[in-house]
C-alpha cells in the first residue's frame, strides 16, 4: 500500500493504557485515509465509514495486549489492516448471510404460493371431474368414496358390487384425468 504512515511506540503505548486518551484522534487521522484506499479498492461494495469505525473499536479492545514486534509479527500498520480486512470479511459474510436468508423467505413464498395455486387447481379440476357427464357416475362415485373421502376400497367395492381390483382401476384412471387437468390449469 502506498504512503502508509509510521505509528509511534509512544502513541500505541498511550493508547494501549489509556482508551478515552484524546490520541485515539491522531491515529484516527494517520490511518484513516490508506484504510478508505484500501476498502474502495478491495471491498468497494462495502460501506467504509462502517468498517473503519469498526476496526477503531476492535483496536481500542485488542490494543493493551498488542506487543510490537515487527521483526517477526510486522509493523503496527500491517497489525491495523489485517484487522480491517477481518472486518471487511465479516460484512461480506454477514451480507451473505442476508442474501441466503432472503432467499430462503422468498423461495419458501414462492412455494406456499405454487402450493396454494396447486390447491386451488386441484379443487377446480375435481370440481370438473365429479360434474363431467363423460365420465361414468358410478366411477366418479367410486372414486369420490376412494380418493376424495378415503375410504378402504375394500369396503368401496362391498358398497358398490364391484371388485377390489376394479376399485384401484378406476381411482387410477381417474387420478391420471385429474392430473391432467391439474397440469393444465397450472400451466
Amino acid at each position: 500500500m502506498s504512503a502508509m504512515p509510521s505509528t509511534s511506540m509512544t502513541l500505541i503505548r498511550t493508547l494501549a493504557g489509556d482508551p478515552e486518551s484524546e490520541r485515539w484522534s491522531e491515529l484516527y487521522r494517520l490511518y484513516e485515509r490508506p484504510m478508505r484506499i484500501f476498502l474502495d479498492r478491495n471491498y468497494p461494495s462495502l460501506e467504509a465509514d462502517d468498517l473503519i469505525q469498526e476496526t477503531m473499536i476492535s483496536l481500542v479492545k485488542r490494543l493493551p495486549t498488542y506487543v510490537y514486534m515487527p521483526d517477526e509479527k510486522g509493523h503496527f500498520r500491517n497489525y491495523l489492516m489485517g484487522i480491517l480486512k477481518h472486518k471487511a470479511m465479516d460484512a461480506l459474510r454477514r451480507r451473505k448471510r442476508a442474501a441466503d436468508a432472503a432467499m430462503a423467505t422468498a423461495d419458501a413464498a414462492a412455494s406456499d404460493e405454487d402450493a396454494a395455486w396447486r390447491k386451488e387447481a386441484l379443487e377446480v379440476a375435481i370440481s370438473h371431474l365429479l360434474a363431467d357427464a363423460s365420465v361414468n357416475a358410478m366411477h366418479r362415485a367410486v372414486f369420490d368414496h376412494v380418493a376424495l373421502r378415503h375410504e378402504k376400497p375394500d369396503s368401496v367395492a362391498k358398497m358398490f358390487g364391484i371388485s377390489r381390483d376394479n376399485v384401484d382401476k378406476i381411482k387410477s384412471r381417474l387420478l391420471q384425468i385429474l392430473q391432467r387437468d391439474v397440469e393444465r390449469l397450472v400451466g
